[in-house]
């Protein structure tokens, strides 16, 4: 499938220190600190499998938001001008909605406790927190020791289909 993906080098800038939650050449929670010319390619990557807790969606709508351009645009030093948790390369689109083409075995509907139905409209949450933290615990997933983000350090949905934990999850069947 194709995909529109952003790649970036890894450069810190002069003076800047990796903070503790920083992997080196991968990721970073202060993006316009380290990676530099960014560009974007349309790229080719094979429909993602799914374990028994995730599902597949086939994206039906992604918006273009004010990150996804901050992160292609850069200063003129040739850093970008997102200033937060960034990984690349990886797959843009972090607003978006779709169907459901599979779910796993045990990826259910939390709020009917039942399993996802193919063709089921859905819309997934940006944040991917862990559940298991003390911030996720206290009620504050944004703020997860272990976060990660659809489209920012995660592959998004700028490609026709996106695999995502059943548990970020949201039906839009009441909607129609």
């Amino acid at each position: 499938m194709r995909t529109v993906n952003l790649i970036a080098d890894w450069d810190p800038k002069p003076g800047f220190n990796l903070g503790a939650k920083d992997i080196e050449g991968k990721l970073t929670y202060l993006g316009s600190k380290v990676w530099r010319n960014p560009r974007i390619e349309i790229i080719e990557k094979p429909v993602p499998d799914i374990g028994p807790d995730e599902v597949l969606i086939e994206v039906k709508a992604c918006g273009v938001c004010g990150s996804d351009v901050h992160m292609r645009q850069s200063d003129d030093k040739g850093y970008i001008y997102y200033p937060g948790l960034t990984a690349f390369p990886a797959t843009l689109g972090h607003e978006f909605s779709g169907q459901v083409v599979k779910a796993g075995i045990n990826a259910r509907n939390k709020r009917t406790g039942k399993p996802f139905e193919m063709g089921e409209a859905v819309c997934s949450e940006e944040m991917v927190w862990c559940g298991n933290c003390k911030p996720c615990a206290d009620g504050y997933p944004n703020h997860c020791e272990n976060l990660h983000e659809i489209g920012f350090t995660i592959d998004g949905a700028y490609a026709r289909y996106i695999r995502v934990n059943a548990r970020y999850l949201w039906s839009l069947e009441g909607l129609r």
